[in-house]
């Protein structure tokens, strides 16, 4: 790993293969060129979405990879559809941009192929820089056409365009590869094969949504990774927002893990799906990093509350209890009381965390016994708390619970 432009840069292994074996296949000038011209117009392309992304107030790095480079992002503040259609185009754009000034600077007419062919080195950069950038704007996923695609097509279709994107990119890809067959065309077939292996897993990763009938019945993993036992989810419960996020955070599509935690927080309607209690610790930072530094205002606790607990739970206790806090102002929840209390104990600050101790105590006595025995249990048993339960006020509150 490196820093450029304040930037962090992955170099994986992958990437190191892929430049070496263009070098082995073409065992000449060109194939030297090729290798360095793509390595170095590659990371040119992350750049540009990279800085595009910064200029949008969001935390970006680069990795390299095989076959492909990619910049993920966390945003600071929601982002407009404008926002990430620019930082979709930012990549290919500057790839194309900056190697036609290399061309035209070298003398070679970039639209030429006569003027492009005098040397091995205008045409391996006017295939690492023109072609390929080119081709990275065709509109199917998960090229950055696809996402700039993806993004207009959400004004239409909402959150199933990363779905209807995926099998339409299918579509579009396998018609492609038939077509070159056709043709004895196949110089294209690492390409052709690597994105529809990208594409099936997209389409595979968006075949089950939230709410309709058909998740009742859905497979082992799904249901272990939200319920910590494998089987099947109950009639009437379904996935939460943070499984549906994290299926496209791992596509790449970190706006629209980002929008479906944001759009659950801001509804009004309590949500009817159980939190993500499997999940490991990774899955759970994969979505938190997709989301903004100011969180927005929660519509309904129980969101509200389970994002606390989430940011707790992967070491964001200042985050947590803020959030927490601030959301207990409208919802007066004892849980939520409890979380801040827990992330005050976290941080070391004793006398806060009685302080929302009782905050929680007394909600708790204007809400069900289930809530004062889940208040009770959680004074008992919480490590944040195990300090604290030697302290005279925290006895005393404990004991009103009974």
């Amino acid at each position: 790993m490196f820093r450029l432009l304040g930037f962090d840069v992955h170099v994986r292994t992958g990437f190191v293969v892929f430049l070496a074996l263009i070098v082995f296949l073409y065992r000449d000038g060109f194939g030297v060129w090729l290798a360095g011209s793509i390595a170095i117009l590659t990371l040119l392309h992350e750049l540009g979405h990279a800085v595009a992304a910064r200029s949008a107030g969001c935390q970006a790095e680069i990795s390299l990879d095989f076959l492909a480079g990619y910049t993920s992002f966390r945003p600071t503040t929601e982002l407009s559809r404008r926002q990430q259609a620019l930082i979709s185009v930012a990549g290919p754009f500057t790839q194309i941009a900056v190697s036609l000034v290399v061309l035209v600077a070298m003398g070679v007419d970039p639209t030429s192929f006569d003027s492009v062919r005098q040397s091995e080195a205008a045409a391996a950069i006017w295939w690492a820089g023109p072609a390929i950038g080119a081709m990275n704007l065709i509109p199917v996923l998960p090229l950055d056409g696809g996402h700039l695609a993806q993004t207009v097509l959400e004004v239409f279709v909402g959150k199933r365009a990363m779905r209807v994107m995926a099998i339409a990119s299918v579509v579009v890809t396998a018609g492609a590869a038939v077509a070159m067959y056709v043709t004895g065309r196949s110089g294209f077939v690492i390409f052709i094969v690597f994105l529809l292996f990208s594409q099936i897993q997209i389409v595979q990763a968006t075949s089950k949504r939230p709410g309709r009938a058909a998740d009742r019945s859905v497979d082992v993993e799904t249901a272990a990774w939200e319920t910590g036992r494998p089987g099947v989810l109950e009639p009437g419960q379904r996935l939460s927002p943070w499984f549906e996020a994290h299926r496209a955070a791992l596509q790449g599509d970190t706006g629209g893990a980002m929008g479906v935690v944001l759009a659950d927080l801001r509804s009004a309607k309590q949500g009817r799906w159980i939190p993500p209690m499997a999940a490991t610790r990774e899955q759970l930072v994969a979505v938190v990093d997709t989301l903004p530094a100011d969180l927005p205002a929660a519509g309904n606790e129980y969101s509200a509350r389970v994002l606390s607990e989430i940011l707790l739970a992967v070491g964001q206790p200042q985050r947590a209890g803020d959030y927490a806090a601030a959301t207990f102002s409208s919802h007066r929840s004892s849980m939520l009381a409890t979380v801040v209390a827990r992330a005050a104990a976290h941080l070391g600050d004793d006398a806060i965390a009685i302080r929302w101790l009782g905050a929680a105590s007394q909600a708790a006595m204007t809400e069900s016994d289930g809530h004062r025995h889940l208040l009770a249990r959680t004074m008992d048993v919480s490590p944040d708390f195990a300090r604290l339960r030697a302290d005279g006020t925290f006895v005393a509150l404990r004991g009103e619970l009974v």
